[in-house]
């Protein structure tokens, strides 16, 4: 599917004009903030550690390291909780807070059609309405849900851990009493949470690769600035897509 989609960059003129040319897009921020890039690799790297972890516990390919594999996915899932927490007060309550980067307005789901026809070939200009597009603001916001999610299924999972003082597990804590009685017990709740984990788990390797493709070849200059291997120069010239302005809401 990526190499069909890279493939149809070239006759739509995009692999040249951004790959021979180096007419990439250009931002109203080029060199992102500090924390929020350390905040989004630090996930990046605890996604991978989690998604490998996670898989080989569900599919012991690793001989003997079940019980070692467990602990790693448990920190790296302290970790991104405590990262994830700590990106929220970003947003809504720092000097710099940036939430309203993510909101959709109304001028966002105007640019709907179009964003999706750039994306799937149709045309070749994108609708600009703000630092990130429709598409990307609504894939970071389920992603950020499906975060809160998962982290909800992982602590539901530990069935061998008493919380100190209550003595009991997180799994009867979250699910004893909502799920548990519905289906039928703690270990059946415990069950049908692991198969939502494990779906959730998919889900974030798709979005993920189809993120890391993307950011590779509709943006390289920011992605290597990302990783602190180059710089995106707005004063060099035209970098941008052929842009469609989004009339401004009324009122």
């Amino acid at each position: 599917m990526f190499a069909f989609h890279f493939f149809m960059s070239i006759p739509m003129g995009r692999f040249r004009k951004k790959w021979i040319e180096g007419k990439w897009p250009e931002h109203d921020e080029p060199h992102p903030p500090a924390l929020p890039k350390y905040i989004h690799f630090q996930h990046l790297v605890m996604m991978f550690v989690l998604g490998f972890t996670g898989l080989a516990i569900r599919f012991p390919f690793i001989q003997n390291g079940r019980t070692t594999l467990r602990y790693v996915h448990y920190v790296a899932m302290v970790i991104v909780i405590a990262t994830f927490i700590w990106r929220l007060w970003y947003a809504f309550a720092s000097k710099r807070r940036d939430w309203r980067a993510f909101a959709i307005t109304k001028r966002d789901v105007k640019s709907l059609l179009g964003v999706a026809a750039y994306y799937s070939f149709f045309s070749n200009s994108k609708p600009h309405t703000d630092k990130y597009n429709v598409m990307q603001k609504g894939t970071y916001l389920v992603f950020a849900m499906l975060m809160a999610v998962q982290a909800l299924c992982g602590l539901a999972l530990l069935e061998f851990w008493k919380i100190p003082f209550l003595g009991i597990t997180p799994s009867s804590l979250l699910l004893g009493w909502w799920l548990a009685p519905m289906v039928g017990g703690v270990a059946m709740a415990v069950a049908w949470m692991r198969t939502l984990h494990y779906s959730i788990t998919w889900i974030f390797i798709i979005v993920v690769t189809v993120h890391m493709y993307l950011s590779a070849t509709e943006d390289i200059p920011v992605t290597l600035d990302f990783f602190g291997f180059g710089s995106h120069d707005e004063a060099e010239g035209d970098h941008g897509h052929e842009t469609v302005p989004v009339p401004a809401e009324e009122g």
